[in-house]
């Protein structure tokens, strides 16, 4: 069995959709308006889940939450794949947004999760990172590699366009792991 090995490097998003049940939201509500600070600011806040002294809630990654994140398609990203041991092909996301082609290069799906225009009501929080986004693996029969087998998933969100997946042969690649540092966080509520 050959092993295929992606890395999604350089500048990363995360848009992460929190979903509160009534009761917790208006309680913490009324918390935010005590601080005088709006519902978003108080989740960004890591002292407000020490404060609230709950074993099943360390931090906002333990909400339930829609979670969609990718690479950006910024000058300082690149996908690199692995196969065998060895880097075999490094793709710049530029050339997967590039739609002024005569012929297409890679199967793109595009997958309109956010239209800035139509969200959901609720609660967003916006993430962007630097350095490793998401390392993949997948193991195959297969002792060749062949760039048609691959699909990349595309989305938008204000204007920035980003990869969200990649499969190969319709299989997900596992994820492995991430080592990013984030660089900036915002929230905003929809109602």
């Amino acid at each position: 069995m050959s092993k295929i090995k992606i890395n999604l490097l350089g500048e990363g998003i995360e848009i992460r959709q929190i979903h509160l049940d009534a009761d917790r939201y208006q309680q913490w509500n009324e918390i935010a308006k005590r601080k005088n600070c709006s519902l978003t600011d108080l989740l960004l806040d890591p002292f407000f889940y020490h404060q609230l002294r709950d074993s099943k809630l360390a931090s906002i990654l333990d909400l339930e939450a829609a979670v969609t994140s990718g690479v950006l398609d910024k000058p300082k990203s690149h996908i690199e794949f692995w196969f065998k041991r060895r880097k075999v092909l490094k793709v710049k996301p530029n050339e997967l947004f590039n739609e002024m082609v005569l012929f297409p290069l890679y199967q793109i799906e595009k997958n309109p999760i956010f239209d800035s225009n139509q969200l959901e009501s609720g609660i967003y929080i916006i993430k962007k990172e630097i350095g490793l986004i998401a390392s993949m693996e997948l193991k195959i029969a297969k002792d060749s590699l062949n760039i048609d087998d691959f699909t990349f998933t595309t989305s938008q969100f204000e204007n920035e366009q980003f990869l969200t997946n990649i499969k190969y042969q319709n299989q997900n690649l596992n994820f492995v792991k991430s080592d990013a540092l984030t660089t900036y966080q915002t929230g905003f509520e929809i109602e």
